[in-house]
C-alpha cells in the first residue's frame, strides 16, 4: 500500500527553517579554518591535507645601457603550525649569470657561498637535519632552478634574496627584456620516442634529478605573487617604451633615466614580463662597446648592427617552407589560437614560387601532404581549412615531429626553411639539440616561441643549431607584426661568413665562436677577455656575394658592471654545449667547475648555499617538505585528456607529463587591495545561513494555531 505525503502552506516556514539549517551547516563544515587556503595531498597519504607554502616576491632590475642587473627577494609564508622546508621550481632567463645569494631571518643576515653541487647539498643537508635555517639554490636547467628553504617557523616567514647579471637582447631596432614568471608543465618523451639519441646532459648535468613542479588547477585561485620595478637608463632618449605582457607606470626621476613599475602593482605570476623600447638614435646605430677591468684583466661586451643598406642584388634562391605546428595539451587555450593565427599569416606571405607543407603534431606527427606543394591557391585553400581544425590535446613529441621535417634530403635547387611553432614544454631539451644537429644538413630552422610562459632556452638554442632565428608571441595582437619581421628574415639573405679580429688574438678568448651567420636586423652580440684595451675591434662579412666591414675602438669602450660574469656564463654555455659533441664529461665538469669558481657564478654542477650559525627549530620537533605549486600561465586551460589529472602521471607509451594539480582556494596573501577569499565567503554565507534558519523557526512559532 503507497502512501502520498502532501505539504500544506503553512508547512512553509518549517520546510525553509529545515533548508536554511542544513545549508548553513554544510556552509560551516566545508569552509576552512581561518589561515588555511591551498591545500596539498602528499603523496603515499591521499587523505591527509596540508596548507601549502607561499612565496611572494619583488624584482629590482637596474638596465645601463645593453646590461642588466636583478636582485629578486622571495618570501616564504609558512601558514602551518609546524616546522617546514619549502621547495619552490622557478624560471630565470636563460642567459643569467646567477652569483648571489642572501638569507634573511628576522634581523640575522647569512651569505650565500657559491659551492660545488654535491658538497653545497650535503652541507644544506646537514644544517635542515641540525635545525639551522639554510637555503639552497640549483639549476636544474639553464631557465629552471630549484630553491629549497630549511626550517621555516611555524606561521613564519624567511626572506631569499637572488642576484644576476643579464644582457639586453636587441632585435629588428628593438631592445627588450624578459623577466620569467611562469613555468609550463614540461613534457618528457617515453624512451623508445627519443628518436636514438641519448641525452648527454640531462635537466641537472650535475645530480640526474628532475625537478618535480606540482601546478595549481586552473580554476583555483592563483598566487605567488611578484612585485616588479625596473631602473632603465638606455644612455639617450627614448623613442617607444612599451609592454605587451603588463601594463606599466612610468616616471622621470630628476637623476635621469626611468622608473618603471606595474601599473597594478603586484600580479600573480602567470606570465613573463617583458620590457621593451626603442631610442632615437640615427637609422643606423653605431657599434656599441663596453669594458669592464677586473682581477688584473679587461672583458669586452660589443653589440654591433650590421648595416641595413647590406642587401644582395642576387636573386634568392627558392625556398620550400615546412611548418611545424604544436598541437599538444601544453598549447591548449590561447597558445593555440596564437599559433593558428600565426600560420595563417605565414601562409599569406608565400608566393607561386616557393613550397610549403605543413605537419602538425602531439603525441604523434600528422602531415597535410606527403610531399611539399607549390603555394597556388588550391593549396593553400587546403592548408587553411587543416590548420583552423587544429585542435590541441596529448603529448609534445617534438623529435618525431622534426624527424619528419627533416627526412628528405629535398631538391638541392629549393632551400628547405622549417618553421617551428611551439612553447617548447619539454624536458629533454638536451636529446632534441643533439637529434637537431644529426639531421639538419643544408636547411634551415627557424624558432616561434608562443604563449605567456615558453621554454626561452630550448626555442633559442634550437635556432642557433639551426642556423636561423628565434621569435616570440605572447600577445594576438603580435602575430601580423611579429610574423612579418620573422618572414623579412626568411626572404633576405643572411650575413655570413662573420669574423672578428682583435689587436692580440693569441691572447683573447671571445664568444660565440664562430660567429653564427646572422639574418637582417640582428645584431652581433659578443662577449671576450682581452689583454688590453687598446686598438680595433673588426668585423668583417658577406651579404650574398657583398663584403661589409665594421670597425670599433676598443679604447673608446664605455665602462660597463658585470661583463666579467656575462663572459664566463657565455664561456659555461659553450663548455656544456659540447656535451652534445661527444666531449668526455668530467673533462667539460672540471672545466666548467673552474670557470664557476673562479666567476662565483652558479651552474649545472655549482649551487649557492647559506646556513646560519644557530640552530632555530628544537630537536624534539620535526620538519615536513612543502613544494610551493606554481601557477598554470595565463591562458592556459587544461585540454580534455587532463582534466581532473593529478599532478604526474606516466603512460610507457605517451611519455611523461606535469600535469595540472587539484588545489583548493589560496592562502589570503595582500596584492594592496584586501579581499575576501572564497573560504571566508563560504563561512560568512554559512553564519547567515544559519541565522536566516533560525529566524524562519522563530516565525513559525508565533504564526502556529
Amino acid at each position: 500500500m503507497s502512501r502520498s505525503i502532501t505539504f500544506s502552506a503553512r508547512h512553509a516556514p518549517l520546510i525553509c527553517a529545515f533548508l536554511f539549517l542544513a545549508f548553513g551547516l554544510m556552509g560551516a563544515l566545508v569552509a576552512p579554518a581561518r589561515g588555511e587556503g591551498l591545500f596539498l595531498h602528499p603523496q603515499g597519504s591521499p587523505g591527509l591535507r596540508v596548507p601549502a607554502p607561499v612565496v611572494a616576491g619583488t624584482a629590482d632590475i637596474v638596465i645601463n645601457g645593453i646590461t642588466g642587473r636583478a636582485t629578486i627577494r622571495q618570501t616564504f609564508l609558512n601558514p602551518e603550525d609546524s616546522w617546514v622546508e619549502g621547495v619552490y621550481v622557478f624560471p630565470l632567463p636563460d642567459d643569467a649569470a646567477v652569483d648571489h645569494m642572501r638569507l634573511r631571518v628576522d634581523d640575522r643576515t647569512i651569505e650565500g657561498r657559491i659551492e660545488e653541487r654535491q658538497a653545497a647539498r650535503k652541507k644544506y643537508k646537514r644544517a635542515a637535519n641540525s635545525g639551522k635555517r639554510a637555503s639552497l639554490l640549483e639549476q636544474e636547467r639553464p631557465n629552471l632552478f630549484t630553491m629549497s628553504v630549511a626550517n621555516i617557523p611555524p606561521k613564519g616567514r624567511i626572506e631569499v634574496e637572488i642576484g644576476y647579471q643579464q644582457a639586453v637582447r636587441h632585435q629588428d631596432s628593438r631592445y627588450s627584456l624578459r623577466f620569467p614568471m611562469a613555468v609550463t608543465p614540461r613534457y618528457l618523451p617515453a624512451p623508445s620516442k627519443f628518436t636514438g639519441v641519448k641525452s648527454s646532459g640531462g635537466p641537472a648535468a650535475g645530480n640526474g634529478k628532475r625537478p618535480k613542479l606540482p601546478v595549481r588547477s586552473v580554476d583555483a585561485p592563483k598566487s605567488n605573487p611578484m612585485a616588479i620595478r625596473v631602473k632603465l637608463d638606455p644612455g639617450m632618449p627614448l623613442g617607444v617604451l612599451e609592454s605587451a605582457s603588463h601594463k606599466l607606470m612610468v616616471t622621470e626621476p630628476k637623476e635621469g633615466g626611468y622608473d618603471i613599475t606595474l601599473a597594478s602593482g603586484a600580479v600573480v605570476s602567470d606570465r613573463d614580463f617583458v620590457l621593451e623600447w626603442t631610442l632615437e638614435s640615427p637609422a643606423q646605430p653605431a657599434p656599441t662597446v663596453f669594458i669592464e677591468e677586473k682581477d688584473g684583466a679587461a672583458y669586452l661586451l660589443a653589440m654591433i648592427v650590421p648595416p641595413k643598406t647590406y642587401r644582395s642584388n642576387e636573386e634568392p634562391q627558392p625556398r620550400e617552407a615546412i611548418f611545424v605546428i604544436d598541437t599538444s595539451g601544453s598549447m591548449h587555450g590561447e597558445s593555440m589560437r596564437q599559433a593558428r593565427d600565426a600560420l595563417l599569416f605565414g601562409l599569406e606571405r608565400l608566393t607561386d614560387k616557393d613550397r610549403f607543407n605543413i605537419i602538425s603534431f602531439s603525441s604523434e606527427p600528422r602531415r597535410l601532404f606527403t610531399e611539399s606543394r607549390i603555394a597556388d591557391m588550391p593549396s593553400l585553400d587546403v592548408a587553411r581549412n587543416f590548420v583552423r581544425s587544429l585542435r590541441s590535446d596529448g603529448g609534445t613529441e617534438i623529435g618525431l615531429a622534426l624527424s619528419q621535417a627533416f627526412s628528405t634530403s629535398g631538391d638541392e635547387k629549393w632551400l628547405r626553411q622549417v618553421i617551428l611553432m611551439t612553447d617548447g614544454a619539454v624536458g629533454n631539451e638536451p636529446a632534441l639539440l643533439a637529434q637537431l644537429r644529426k639531421v639538419m644538413g643544408r636547411s634551415r630552422l627557424f624558432t616561434v616561441a608562443i604563449g605567456n610562459a615558453p621554454n626561452g632556452y630550448f626555442m633559442r638554442e634550437a635556432a642557433r643549431v639551426g642556423r636561423g632565428a628565434m621569435l616570440h608571441i605572447s600577445d594576438i595582437r603580435q602575430v601580423r607584426r611579429q610574423v612579418s619581421a620573422l618572414f623579412a628574415k626568411l626572404e633576405r639573405p643572411a650575413l655570413t661568413d662573420i669574423t672578428a679580429a682583435f689587436p692580440q688574438p693569441a691572447a683573447t678568448q671571445s664568444l660565440p665562436s664562430p660567429i653564427p651567420d646572422l639574418y637582417h636586423g640582428e645584431p652581433i652580440v659578443m662577449t671576450a677577455r682581452i689583454p688590453v684595451v687598446e686598438g680595433n675591434l673588426v668585423l668583417t662579412g658577406y651579404a650574398g656575394s657583398e663584403k661589409w666591414r665594421i670597425v670599433a675602438d676598443i679604447a673608446q669602450a664605455r665602462p660597463g658592471m658585470g661583463i666579467a660574469k656575462l663572459w664566463a656564463r657565455s664561456m659555461v654555455g659553450r663548455e656544456m654545449g659540447r656535451l652534445r659533441e661527444g666531449v668526455d664529461r668530467e673533462k667539460v665538469r672540471l672545466a666548467v667547475l673552474d670557470l664557476a669558481l673562479r666567476h662565483k657564478l652558479l651552474t649545472d654542477y655549482t649551487s649557492l648555499v647559506a646556513v646560519d650559525t644557530q640552530a632555530a627549530r628544537p630537536k624534539q620537533e620535526e620538519m615536513a617538505e612543502r613544494r610551493v605549486p606554481a601557477n598554470p600561465p595565463a591562458g592556459w586551460t587544461p585540454p580534455p585528456s587532463q582534466v581532473n589529472k593529478t599532478v604526474m602521471k606516466r603512460d610507457t607509451n605517451r611519455g611523461m607529463m606535469l600535469r595540472m594539480a587539484k588545489t583548493g582556494p589560496v592562502p589570503t596573501v595582500s596584492l594592496g587591495v584586501p579581499t575576501a577569499t572564497p573560504a571566508f565567503v563560504l563561512a560568512l554565507f554559512g553564519i547567515l545561513a544559519l541565522l536566516a534558519g533560525g529566524l524562519c523557526w522563530q516565525l513559525r512559532r508565533r504564526i502556529a494555531p
